[in-house]
């Protein structure tokens, strides 16, 4: 399978990357008094993001790099605040700069790359995380990204190549036998996969991400009673609207039906406006109807239609959905 739509990458989209503390630049341009300013900016903008205050952080970062355009500390710091606030765009200006000022610090191309690769901007990616491993050749997670650049962009071999290097290079980091799992199942390399995945799971047993590729993974593999049993431990610590409604689909590869109408039921408790959950729903009543109430009770294909019919509501473009609906409304009729 290559749908890498569904894929979780685990890519760490919230937290700030490590402060790099570099020195700043030394160039004349600009009028000399700007620079001491420009400092008082940037340590200002230090402490008020140690106290917790990112929004005034930010405001005299930012002020900083534009009194002094060369203060690479102030650069820095500004693009890991844009980062763990998912403004990508900013970020990638921030680091281009560092890129610019100083082009021979591997861990300011390894982050530009990380950004790129948030924008989808792979082949940008790539070359970033190529130029890092110039500079620092056994740096794991930049193998373990450009792995994954080289997934996204088809370039099967590459990708494999790199994410195995990753986990060579550090054979105790769960997220680099998660992301190998990821690749091996892009591959159809399911046996392999589930090992890795399971890797993953035996370095960091709390990693819902790998958890839940080991339960598409088993399922792939026609391994529906194993799945069931990993969602069960993904519920018992993360109870949501998406893992019970996954745990609900298990259970109808299992053709446990009750049970899991049961589980997008409380799914839609927690969420009434999850759309998953009220497609998987009238699913589960589809399945009811054809193995249990077919031609002696219509009332499970009613309730399959509202269930459908909810979810359209909430989101109109959904092509399948509303085969879905058509099938089975002219079904009943036809048979009438």
């Amino acid at each position: 399978m290559r749908n890498k739509t569904h894929r979780s990458f685990l890519l760490a989209t919230t937290g700030v990357l490590a402060l790099w503390l570099g020195g700043c630049s030394h160039s004349t341009s600009g009028p000399t008094l700007e620079r001491p300013k420009a400092v008082d900016l940037y340590v200002s903008g230090v402490q008020a993001h140690k106290a917790g205050n990112p929004a005034v952080a930010k405001t005299r970062l930012e002020l900083a790099v534009s009194t002094n355009p060369e203060l690479r500390m102030a650069h820095s710091l500004l693009g890991d605040i844009y980062r763990a606030e998912g403004n990508y765009l900013a970020a990638r200006k921030q680091y281009e700069a560092m890129t610019r000022l100083d082009p021979y610090t591997a861990a300011n191309h390894y982050r530009l790359g990380l950004t790129y690769q948030f924008l989808q901007m792979f082949k940008e990616s790539a070359a970033c995380y190529l130029r890092a491993l110039s500079l620092a050749p056994t740096d794991w997670k930049s193998h373990m990204y450009l792995g994954l650049a080289y997934l996204a962009l088809d370039q099967y071999d590459d990708a494999m190549k790199y994410a195995d290097t990753a986990t060579r290079l550090a054979p105790r980091e769960a997220e680099a036998w998660g992301n190998l799992g990821v690749i091996y199942d892009s591959r159809g390399q399911f046996v392999k996969a589930e090992r890795a995945y399971r890797t993953a799971l035996e370095l960091g047993a709390n990693n819902r991400t790998s958890m839940l590729n080991l339960v598409s993974n088993l399922l792939n593999q026609a391994k529906p009673s194993e799945a069931a049993a990993v969602m069960q431990q993904v519920i018992t610590t993360d109870r949501s609207a998406l893992t019970l409604t996954r745990y609900g689909s298990v259970l109808l590869a299992n053709r446990r039906f009750d049970e899991a109408i049961a589980q997008f039921d409380e799914a839609l408790k927690l969420d009434a406006r999850y759309v998953p959950a009220w497609n998987e729903k009238g699913i589960g009543y589809i399945r009811v109807f054809e193995e249990r109430d077919l031609e002696l009770n219509d009332a499970s294909r009613v309730k399959a239609l509202e269930a459908w019919n909810k979810s359209l509501a909430l989101k109109p473009d959904q092509p399948r959905v509303q085969q879905w609906v058509r099938k089975w409304t002219e079904q009943r009729l036809f048979e009438k």
